[in-house]
């Protein structure tokens, strides 16, 4: 370094980049990729509660028959499975929630079967809205209970009321 005197220094001694911590770097790069995955998840949440409830396909009668009659013998065997002790309560309400679900699909081509809670309250059947709810306690808490043959009775309902 040159001074004149009294003067002070011309020229500042700059630092090898290699010197300076990297755990600053590593922080920023952690704090922008957390942003980014905020900023993903919210934009798809919005998409997905802004998207337009899917309309349902017109079966015709005969299909639909059929689809009763189906679905009810396969509550009539898991009413009469559950009786004999061959499944659980949890396992029970499980294939309840799994066959209603199936049955919408297969009147209406609305894979529900696919659908949160939320997502089945936006499209307009609450019928089985209120049923699958119904469901949710027996069917995922640990030691939650419900009356079988009282779901199974209004799951009979929706697809005997069903047009």
């Amino acid at each position: 370094m040159q001074t004149a005197g009294n003067e002070l220094p011309i020229t500042t001694p700059l630092q090898d980049m290699m010197s300076y911590s990297k755990l600053g770097l590593i922080g920023m790069v952690c704090l922008i990729v957390a942003i980014l995955i905020y900023v993903i998840v919210h934009l798809i949440i919005k998409m997905r509660k802004n998207a337009p409830a899917p309309v349902p396909r017109i079966a015709s009668e005969d299909k639909i028959r059929a689809a009763k009659e189906k679905y009810n013998k396969l509550l009539m065997d898991l009413q009469a499975r559950y009786e004999m002790e061959k499944v659980t309560e949890k396992e029970a309400y499980q294939e309840l929630s799994k066959y209603i679900r199936h049955f919408v699909y297969d009147v209406t081509g609305i894979k529900v079967q696919n659908y949160t809670l939320e997502e089945i309250g936006r499209i307009n059947l609450p019928q089985l809205y209120y049923l699958i709810a119904e469901c949710y306690a027996p069917e995922f808490a640990a030691d939650a209970s419900g009356n079988l043959g009282e779901s199974i009775r209004k799951a009979r309902e929706v697809i005997y009321g069903w047009n």
